[in-house]
């Protein structure tokens, strides 16, 4: 290796988080493809047990199996159809905050496919507020709070410069 010098202590910290980050990028890409293509057993196991889901209109929801039962209500009507909406994410950013802890923002797209071309197939605009938690080598939701922007808006102030 001549001429590359070697990382400090500093950077390799750095490039483990990175490396951290990304494993959560892919939990929350997951996410998304997981539920539109309704393979709904594996995206409930990407949340923790003791997870929260704070949804503005569609209610707080405590515990795995909470998030299941009413993430299988909400989606009653459309369990069959596979990519009925489309969860289009983009913007994550991810801040380490301990050795298992992190949180994350990332904006979402919420579209629906059953549209026609000259139809609006926006659903919402909003923004996921999330706090993660790493179980062994896999990283886990432990808080999900969606702050609605349009076309209703539900903004909890307390997000703003979290």
């Amino acid at each position: 290796m001549t001429g590359l010098k070697q990382l400090n202590q500093q950077e390799l910290v750095e490039v483990r988080n990175l490396l951290e980050i990304e494993k959560i990028k892919t939990l929350r890409m997951q996410y998304s493809y997981l539920m539109d293509s309704r393979q709904l057993p594996a995206f409930y196991d990407l949340f923790d047990e003791e997870a929260l889901c704070e949804f503005g209109p569609y209610g707080v929801w405590k515990g795995k199996n909470q998030i299941t039962e009413n993430f299988n209500a909400v989606f009653k009507d459309t369990l069959d159809d596979a990519f009925w909406s489309m969860h289009a994410n983009t913007g994550h950013q991810v801040k380490i905050t301990g050795p298992n802890s992190a949180q994350g923002q990332i904006y979402l797209l919420d579209i629906v496919t059953d549209k026609k071309p000259d139809e609006n197939p926006f659903l919402w605009f909003a923004v996921y507020d999330e706090d993660y938690i790493k179980k062994g080598d896999e990283w886990k939701i432990k808080r999900s709070s969606i702050h609605f922007l349009w076309p209703e808006k539900h903004l909890d102030p307390k997000f703003i410069g979290r």
